[in-house]
C-alpha cells in the first residue's frame, strides 16, 4: 500500500527531472493499470486525459469521474467521495514537499457538485499552480 500511494504522490506532484506531461519511466508500468481500468469505467476519450498535462481540461464530468477514479484506487478519497488531503500530506516524500504543499495548499479548498466535479476542478488546479511538475496517467 506505501509503494502505491507513494506512486500516486509522484503522479500528482511530478518528479524532479522529468519534462511536463511525461511520466517518469520508473513508474509507467506501475500506473498502466490504473489508466486502463479508470479508463474502463468511466469511458473518457483518453485523448483528454492526456491533454490536461497541456492544460486543457475537456469540459466533461467523464474526465472528472476519471480523476477520482484514479484518487479512489490510491485510496485518498472520504467517505463521501471526496479527495481527502489530510491521507497525502504526512506521504510526500520530502524530495516533492515544496511543490506538493504549494499544489494542496492553492487547490485544497476547491469543491463540486460532487466527487468527479471535485476531481476535476483539484486536477486542473494542481496543472494550474505548477504545469512544469503536472502529468497525468
Amino acid at each position: 500500500m506505501k509503494n502505491v500511494v507513494v506512486c500516486f504522490i509522484v503522479i500528482v506532484f511530478g518528479a524532479i527531472n522529468i519534462n511536463a506531461g511525461e511520466i517518469p519511466k520508473e513508474i509507467a508500468h506501475m500506473v498502466a493499470d490504473v489508466r486502463e481500468k479508470c479508463h474502463r469505467e468511466t469511458g473518457v476519450d483518453i485523448e483528454h486525459v492526456d491533454r490536461t498535462a497541456e492544460g486543457y481540461f475537456h469540459p466533461t464530468e467523464t474526465l472528472g469521474c476519471y480523476f477520482s477514479c484514479i484518487f479512489g484506487h490510491f485510496d485518498l478519497l472520504d467517505h463521501n467521495g471526496h479527495i481527502d488531503f489530510d491521507k497525502i500530506i504526512p506521504k510526500i516524500p520530502e524530495s516533492f514537499k515544496d511543490h506538493g504543499m504549494e499544489m494542496i495548499t492553492a487547490c485544497r479548498h476547491l469543491t463540486g457538485k460532487n466527487p468527479c466535479d471535485m476531481a476535476f476542478n483539484v486536477v486542473q488546479c494542481f496543472q494550474k499552480t505548477n504545469p512544469e511538475k503536472y502529468f497525468v496517467i
